[in-house]
């Protein structure tokens, strides 16, 4: 649906380093960091300031931090309508009975 490495740039955003967000997805620095590079070479502008102490966004970092949440979410919703579209045309019918209720009437239908 969309990029997942937009996921972990929410990732590397939200933690302020590449070897936190990496403990929290499973995966090494270098996969995280490698995922950045090409995320930034993608979109032609430079997401975070490295510096000797951290990660910080840049402008276009966090303009993007913030569309990247509302695309994510949207996407999520858009899957969840979609399945609960799927149920909609499903003629079933369930009733429930329970054993101490006479169900003579259910049984017969």
């Amino acid at each position: 649906m969309y990029n997942p490495q937009l996921e972990t740039f929410i990732r590397v955003a939200d933690a302020g380093s590449f070897n936190k967000a990496a403990e929290q997805a499973f995966i090494t620095p270098t996969a995280v960091i490698k995922q950045m590079n090409l995320l930034e070479a993608e979109l032609g502008v430079q997401l975070f300031e490295r510096t000797h102490r951290g990660l910080s966004l840049t402008k276009a970092g966090s303009s993007l931090y913030q569309d990247t949440k509302y695309i994510i979410q949207y996407c999520r919703d858009s899957v969840t309508r979609a399945k609960n579209a799927m149920q909609e045309k499903a003629d079933v019918i369930r009733i429930g009975t329970s054993p101490m209720t006479p169900a003579q009437v259910l049984v017969e239908l």
